[in-house]
């Protein structure tokens, strides 16, 4: 009883009530900064017509937002092990689009990163090789936290995490219809709580007894003749 207090008591805590909006905006703005990384890879087709700058906001968008939801699907998806063939080579498209993106924008700015020639000579190219990672890693992060919100999702609603439950040990003899534990019929003598009266036992066969005896099997008696 104190143990399930505990646990709705965490359930009421400030963070458990805001961090399922917090995770979903936060999940956002990273999903809009891959959607900016996109539009400045298609800024340079800006020059083709009017039209195009237009046309490159509505990809990089389109992207971020195509992005945030795959992403979300693929991951319920995955927890109600359903079929995915169709989530996932969209999702892998997006995610390689958003991390290139990513990837050419940390190239094009890290020059402006005057701290990685402050560092010593022997971390510049480790520490340049991580720069690149960190810079390009934002979309993998928005994937994560879709998995995170659907699962908070699930539990929202009330469905249990798809755990391989333990049977008991009785389990082999429930019933298969009701889920109730199997019993063995009653015997007959023990139906309808009336116990069936058996048949009295034959009695022993009785000893002939002989003539004249005095019905005992012993001889029969004779007065003695007393003579003078």
């Amino acid at each position: 009883m104190q143990l399930m207090q505990r646990m709705a008591a965490g359930h009421g805590t400030w963070v458990r009530r805001f961090e399922h909006l917090v995770l979903r905006l936060v999940a956002l703005a990273f999903s809009l900064a891959s959607a900016h990384a996109i539009r400045w890879f298609f800024a340079p087709l800006d020059g083709v017509d009017s039209m195009q700058p237009a046309i490159t906001w509505t990809v990089a968008i389109g992207f971020g937002v195509l992005g945030y939801f795959v992403s979300r699907g693929l991951a319920h998806r995955m927890m109600n092990k359903e079929r995915i063939r169709a989530y996932a080579p969209i999702c892998i498209i997006v995610e390689l689009v958003e991390i290139f993106c990513n990837y050419a924008l940390a190239a094009a700015v890290i020059q402006r990163a005057r701290w990685l020639s402050a560092t010593p000579p022997a971390q510049h190219a480790t520490l340049t090789m991580l720069t690149y990672v960190v810079l390009s890693i934002i979309p993998l992060v928005s994937m994560l936290l879709a998995v995170v919100d659907m699962d908070l999702e699930r539990q929202k609603h009330g469905v249990g995490s798809p755990v391989k439950q333990v049977q008991p040990r009785w389990a082999g003899s429930m019933n298969g219809s009701t889920g109730a534990p199997y019993t063995a019929p009653a015997p007959p003598y023990a139906q309808g709580y009336q116990v069936v009266q058996g048949k009295a036992p034959a009695p022993a066969p009785r000893m002939p007894v002989p003539s004249g005896g005095n019905g005992n099997g012993a001889a029969p008696f004779s007065p003695v003749q007393v003579t003078n």
